[in-house]
Parts: structure tokens; C-alpha cells; sequence
């Protein structure tokens, strides 16, 4: 479970930092932009998965919190993510009580 963790976080910052380099292409004008893009949204569709098995599987948290983070992390993506991993998170992994 401990690598599923990590690999969590990392594809999480992976997908952060494609959809910034991504915007900065797509401010410059530059013509790799929609290889970016594209990387960057398959990288976020596979830590939207990961954080979402987290969610499910985790006995720490109601069923309202995971429908909450859930949505969240569906709707919002990137900025739910943001909130996800620096202020749910703990908690769904067991590591802060409420």
C-alpha cells in the first residue's frame, strides 16, 4: 500500500508540473503545447484513479467525506488535488485524526 502512496503523490506533482509547462507553452506560443497538454491530462486522469482508490478504500473517513472529496477531485482536478493532498489526505490515510 505504501508504494501505491508514493505513486499517488508523484503522478499528482507529474501532472502539476506538465499543466504548468503546458501554460507557459500556450503563453509563448509554442508548438508543443498540444503534446503537453495531452501528457498532462493523461497524467491527471491517472492520479485522479489512484487518489480515487485511496478515497474508497480508506476506513478513516465517512461516507459523506468520500462523496465530498470525491467530487472534489473529479470536478476540480488540479485545484482539488491541491486541496486534497495538503489538507485531506492525512486523514484519509489514517495519519491526523479528524
Amino acid at each position: 500500500m505504501k508504494n501505491l502512496e508514493h505513486q499517488t503523490k508523484q503522478a499528482f506533482l507529474f501532472s502539476l508540473a506538465f499543466y504548468i509547462v503546458a501554460l507557459l507553452t500556450r503563453l509563448l506560443n509554442l508548438g508543443i503545447f498540444p503534446v503537453l497538454g495531452s501528457l498532462s491530462i493523461l497524467l491527471s486522469l491517472l492520479w485522479v484513479i489512484l487518489a480515487l482508490r485511496e478515497i474508497m478504500l480508506s476506513r478513516t473517513i465517512s461516507n459523506g467525506e468520500r462523496m465530498l472529496m470525491a467530487l472534489a477531485i473529479v470536478l476540480l482536478n488540479i485545484i482539488g488535488g491541491i486541496f486534497y493532498f495538503f489538507v485531506w489526505r492525512p486523514r484519509v490515510l489514517g495519519l491526523t485524526k479528524k
